[in-house]
């Protein structure tokens, strides 16, 4: 395509006391005159579709002078499967063909109020997203842990005005009430007793699910019942 160029790739390791080396993306203004500071480009392989990465131009200042190069943060390039010096096509996109429709943040040992979820939430409108990618701001962090775009799930996306931000945090205090009738020493179909099945069965893929996802939470688990009296001891 017209707009398509072919490009050198190069890595580098972010470093956050260096602000040019703590940029996802790294150009050479020369060779992209018609990208301009927040531009959203897409970077792949040409033989590969599958590992399309999305990043935002967040500096154009020319302090990046290598000729037919680009730069991407060595872990980013890592994930998208993408090779160091070899040739990569880089194309400017229209932010609205990329749109996603729902994010998923994940985070761990932080409250938040409303007024925290508004703010970063406001903070990450009309920037790029990708997957694991981890965010700070107002000294709030977080992870991007699922992107969904058009129905399906995607690596890389930009939020724009309408796409849903859900939060979701591993660190949660989680009450689990559990009624203790009669019936939960019944036989199911199979055989099971279905105190079994809530103990063997829903809690611990219950545990197992928040183990694999390195969920820490504070989980209390209430045994209830219900006894009913005649009126007349009321």
């Amino acid at each position: 395509m017209e707009n398509e160029k072919i490009k050198k790739l190069h890595v580098h390791k972010r470093n956050p006391q260096d602000a040019f080396l703590g940029n996802d993306i790294l150009i050479n203004p020369k060779d992209f005159p018609d990208v301009v500071l927040r531009d959203i480009l897409e970077i792949h392989h040409s033989d590969s579709d599958n590992s399309r990465l999305l990043l935002q131009v967040t500096t154009v200042t020319g302090e990046f002078q290598q000729k037919d190069t680009i730069s991407i943060e060595h872990s980013i390039a890592s994930s998208f499967h993408l090779k160091p010096y070899n040739n990569v096509v880089v194309k400017k996109v229209d932010p609205k063909a990329v749109a996603l429709d729902l994010v998923e943040l994940l985070f761990k040992d932080q409250y938040f109020s409303r007024s925290d979820f508004w703010r970063l939430r406001d903070s990450l409108s009309n920037t790029c997203a990708y997957l694991n990618m981890k965010l700070e701001a107002y000294d709030m962090r977080a992870q991007v842990y699922e992107l969904w775009s058009k129905g399906e799930r995607v690596t890389c996306g930009v939020i724009n005005s309408d796409t849903r931000v859900v939060f979701r945090s591993s660190t949660s205090v989680v009450q689990i009430f559990i009624q203790m009738s009669s019936e939960m020493w019944d036989f199911d179909l199979y055989g099971d007793l279905y105190i079994e099945k809530a103990v063997d069965g829903f809690l611990t893929d219950l545990f197992a699910k928040w183990k694999e996802q390195n969920c820490l939470h504070d989980v209390t688990i209430v045994l209830f019942s219900r006894t009913f009296y005649e009126a007349q001891y009321i």
